[in-house]
């Protein structure tokens, strides 16, 4: 059921998600991109048609985050339509052929600019200059894409220590009273470690939470990954410090991991959980071990 009471999203939004999106459309971070549609086969909503762009030297490659090609452009086209009902019912302004252009500023701004393509040519009917601040809302960034990539060799690291430390067990048992995991298997003597909670993702929302922002967990299991956000308010690290939002799981497990090396952890545990309540993981730093 539509809400109707909820306040309908404004072109200057939809653009900013668009921008967010075309991000991960393209191997590094863009200083100019356009959208080219045209009429879809109903001839009522604009459909994407292209994507190009244009990258300033020396830009960081975009980390692999489990975002498909196929949803993305989906993804793309379908807030193509929704732009054009919003500049609709908020200017009058139905543009169903053209492009959308987006280009960076030297002050960090961009510019953004709705073309409509019709027999007699192309004619700017809209434009918009988002402040660097404005664009704080962006999740995929340059900023981010060189942090991932910056602690990307030593997560492969963990990832395989990990792997080492807990092999031969077959169990886990997670006490986040305690603060503890504890591994166990046939002929292999109990394993416990310290955790902290780094955050969770539910395959029934398809949301990544970081742990600073889940109130049902304890607060001493927190603190480092609230460390963490913290230290990530600056331009570009929204991942980073946003409580929540929207992510294929392979995503929410790489800022896990990133975080587990931020915060000098011994490495990640992915825990599968199922309850009444949902599934998904839940993404352990794991600790140091403690005596039994």
């Amino acid at each position: 059921m539509v809400d109707e009471s909820a306040p309908a999203t404004t072109p200057d939004e939809l653009m900013l998600e668009l921008m967010d999106l075309v991000a991960l459309a393209f191997p590094e971070p863009l200083a100019r991109m356009r959208v080219h549609f045209g009429p879809d086969d109903q001839g009522q909503r604009p459909a994407l048609r292209d994507l190009d762009g244009h990258a300033r030297p020396g830009q960081p490659k975009r980390p692999e985050l489990g975002f498909h090609d196929h949803a993305v452009l989906g993804g793309i086209n379908e807030l193509l339509g929704d732009f054009a009902d919003a500049t609709e019912r908020q200017g009058g302004v139905r543009v169903l052929a053209g492009r959308l252009d987006f280009e960076e500023a030297d002050d960090g701004a961009r510019n953004a600019f709705l073309v409509r393509a019709d027999a007699d040519g192309e004619h700017v009917v809209m434009t918009r200059r988002y402040d660097k601040s404005e664009l704080r809302w962006l999740l995929w960034t340059g900023p981010l894409f060189a942090r991932l990539n910056a602690t990307e060799e030593r997560e492969r690291a963990q990832r395989t220590e990990v792997e080492a430390l807990i092999a031969g067990t077959t169990r886990f048992a997670i006490d986040l009273q305690q603060g503890t995991i504890t591994f166990s298997g046939a002929g292999h003597a109990d394993l416990l470690l310290e955790v902290e909670l780094l955050g969770s993702w539910s395959a029934d929302t398809q949301r990544f939470l970081w742990g600073f922002a889940n109130d049902q967990a304890p607060e001493r299991l927190r603190r480092k990954v609230e460390g963490l956000r913290q230290a990530s308010t600056a331009w570009g690290l929204r991942a980073l410090s946003e409580g929540s939002f929207g992510c294929p799981e392979p995503c929410a497990e790489r800022l896990a991991r990133h975080a587990a090396v931020e915060i000098g952890a011994q490495g990640v545990y992915r825990a599968p959980f199922s309850s009444s309540q949902g599934s998904g993981f839940l993404y352990l730093a794991l600790g140091a071990a403690q005596p039994r």
